[in-house]
């Protein structure tokens, strides 16, 4: 296999330096670039990697095979258009994009395949395998609460893995589409409807990220959970989806593609 050239957007946030760390050791990539934006402090200066000095740029001067990006919603926008323009895969590891945004992605994926990811992980992609069945299954008796825990330092919420979990619950049948979804509750919300989807953020200390589903019914709960241990799951995941998206045909893929 031809080594890939690889660049890595937000390489001094905790995922993306870990996945510049796991990049660097792994002999199927060569990383030629670790990019931030022009406003980033830590732009052009060097970034110490176990024993390398590994600068971090505003451009990418290089070719590239394959873009991770683990920058933020509006730094995709921006990486999206030079990837677009180049012709060069993307691996979209950031989250917190709106309807706008996606719609840039998914009209830029018509011109480039990409990796939608918001969590890199094969055990989130997983859980959203099955909770779509086990809604299916269950039924709308069957009350859904979503529920995920993140470090104090997160600035969005919901997460984009609680986001695509609502996704792949509100799709289970035909007809779900349409599913009520409250975030949080407070003050006399009164009686629960039924088919209700409840998602909460929780934000504190350190955690790398934990999501549970629950299913909950007349003397019965059932429930989902995922914890993520150390950033390196995440890492692990985006190196395998960049592998596996050079290549393919333009397209929006997700981790259950890569997995499959």
């Amino acid at each position: 296999m031809a080594i890939l050239r690889l660049a890595i957007v937000g390489a001094t946030g905790r995922v993306g330096r870990v996945t510049l760390e796991a990049a660097l050791l792994d002999e199927r990539f060569e990383v030629v670039a670790a990019l931030s934006s022009m406003d980033d402090p830590s732009c052009g200066q060097q970034l110490r990697v176990g024993s390398q000095d590994v600068p971090i740029v505003a451009k990418l001067a290089c070719d590239c095979d394959v873009l991770i990006d683990f920058s933020n919603a509006s730094g995709t926008m921006s990486w999206l258009a030079v990837c677009r323009e180049r012709g060069i895969a993307m691996v979209v590891g950031a989250t917190g994009h709106d309807e706008s945004q996606l719609r840039s992605i998914r009209a830029a994926a018509q011109d480039i395949p990409i990796v939608i990811a918001p969590n890199c992980s094969a055990g989130v992609a997983a859980m959203e395998s099955l909770v779509g069945r086990l809604s299916e299954v269950l039924g709308k008796d069957y009350d859904i609460e979503i529920i995920e825990t993140h470090h104090k330092n997160k600035v969005d919420a919901p997460s984009g893995t609680a986001l695509a979990l609502r996704d792949a619950l509100s799709g289970a049948s035909a007809g779900e589409d349409n599913r009520d979804v409250v975030y949080g509750r407070e003050g006399k919300t009164g009686a629960r409807p039924s088919g209700q989807i409840g998602i909460h953020a929780v934000r504190m200390g350190d955690i790398v990220g934990r999501h549970e589903i629950h299913f909950s019914g007349c003397g019965e709960t059932l429930t989902l959970r995922h914890e993520a241990h150390s950033r390196h799951t995440f890492a692990t995941g985006a190196l395998r989806a960049a592998v596996w998206i050079v290549g393919k045909s333009p397209g929006w893929y997700g981790m259950a593609d890569v997995l499959g």
